[in-house]
C-alpha cells in the first residue's frame, strides 16, 4: 500500500513518534512519502499527483488544513488518523473524527465516545514504544536515583512528589518543565529536578537509573483540558511501555485498563491511593530481587506485544481489511 504520512505539526516528542512510525512502516513492506504540512498546499498537490497515494495518515490531526483534507477526499483516498491525545481534548476530536475515514485512539473510553457516535471505523490502538531505544543498559550516577519521575508537574504528580519526600527518605529524580515549582522543594536534600526537555535516548538513561519510576496519569479535569464532555480515561499512557522496555521498575497510578496490557504484580505494580504509594515504595525499596524480576518480565511483555512495530502492523491489518 502507498501511504502518505502527513506530519502532525508538533514538535520534539511526536518527531520521535513519528520517525518511529514511519520506520515501522517500511519494515512491514509500505511505500511511505513523508509531507510535512509547513510546506502548503501546492506542494502537497504537486506530492500526490507524483505518488498517487491509497491512503493518507496523520497523528493528532489538530493542524492539519481543511483544504488538504477536503483535496484528498476528493481524490478517492483514504484518510487515517491516530488520535493520541484522548481523552483530554474531546471538545475537538469528537468532530475531527468524522472527517477521516479510520479514527485510531489511544484511549479506550475515547473509542466508547466514537463509537455511540455511530463512527464505522473506529479502533483502540495505544502508543507503544521502541525497544531498541528505550533497552535496559548501565548508565552514570547522575541519571540515578532511587525514584523517578519524568513528565509535566500535573497538581497530582507535585502532590505524590511532595508526600514521597515527608514521607520517605529516599533520593528523588524529577525530570520535566519543573523549574517554576525549585522554590516549593529547595528545603529538600533529597531531590534533584531537571527541568530541560529531554530527547528519548535521555529520558531512558533516567528510567535505566531509578530504582522506581514513579508514572502517573494526566488528570480528567486538568485545566488545560478542552474535554467538556466529560470523558474520563480508562488506559495507560505510552510512557508505560517505555518504562517497562528499559526494564525498569514502574510504581503506576491505576488505570482501568491496565491489566489488558501487563499482568498486575507480576509484571507491573499498580497503586490506588496516597497511602498505598508510599506503602509500596517503601517495600519495594527494599525488595531488589523482586523489583527485578518484575521488571524483566515487563520487559518481555513489549518485546511480544508493545512495540510501534506491533501498533503499525495491527494499524495497517485492520486497514487491508475493509
Amino acid at each position: 500500500m502507498k501511504i502518505l504520512f502527513i506530519s502532525s505539526g508538533y514538535k520534539e516528542i511526536y518527531e520521535w513518534f513519528e520517525s518511529c512510525i514511519q520506520k515501522e512502516l517500511k519494515i512491514i513492506g509500505q511505500d511511505v512519502e513523508f509531507f510535512s504540512i509547513e510546506k502548503g498546499m501546492p506542494d502537497f498537490q504537486s506530492l500526490i499527483a507524483k505518488f498517487n497515494p491509497d491512503m493518507a495518515f496523520t497523528l493528532v490531526g489538530f493542524y492539519l488544513p481543511a483544504d488538504m483534507l477536503q483535496y484528498l477526499k476528493q481524490r478517492g483516498i483514504k484518510t487515517a488518523v491516530w488520535l493520541t491525545e484522548d481523552p483530554y481534548y474531546m471538545d475537538l476530536t469528537s468532530s475531527l473524527a468524522e472527517d477521516f475515514d479510520y479514527v485510531f485512539t489511544i484511549d479506550a473510553a475515547a473509542l466508547e465516545y466514537y463509537q455511540k457516535k455511530g463512527h464505522q471505523q473506529a479502533y483502540h490502538l495505544p502508543l507503544a514504544t521502541d525497544s531498541h531505544l528505550f533497552a535496559p543498559k548501565q548508565v552514570d550516577k547522575k541519571y540515578q536515583s532511587d525514584i523517578c519521575l519524568v513528565g509535566y508537574p500535573y497538581p497530582d504528580r507535585i502532590r505524590c512528589i511532595q508526600l514521597l519526600l515527608h514521607y520517605t527518605p529516599f533520593h528523588i529524580q524529577v525530570v520535566g518543565p519543573w523549574k517554576h515549582l525549585l522554590r516549593k522543594f529547595r528545603r529538600y536534600q533529597n531531590i534533584s529536578i531537571n527541568y530541560n526537555w529531554m530527547d528519548p535516548s535521555i529520558v531512558a538513561n533516567y528510567y535505566n537509573g531509578a530504582k522506581i519510576v514513579l508514572n502517573t496519569h494526566r488528570p480528567a479535569n486538568e485545566r488545560h483540558n478542552e474535554n467538556k464532555l466529560g470523558v474520563v480515561g480508562k488506559s495507560i499512557n505510552n510512557r508505560t511501555f517505555d518504562v517497562a522496555s528499559c526494564a525498569a521498575f514502574q510504581l503506576i497510578e491505576y488505570k482501568e485498563g491496565l491489566s489488558t496490557n501487563f499482568l498486575e504484580e507480576k509484571e507491573i505494580v499498580s497503586f490506588k491511593s496516597e497511602k498505598e504509594l508510599i506503602e509500596k515504595a517503601n517495600y519495594y525499596i527494599q525488595a531488589d530481587e523482586k523489583r527485578r524480576e518484575i521488571a524483566k518480565k515487563g520487559r518481555e511483555r513489549v518485546e511480544k506485544e508493545h512495540t510501534f512495530f506491533h501498533r503499525v502492523d495491527e494499524m495497517i491489518s485492520i486497514i487491508l481489511r475493509h
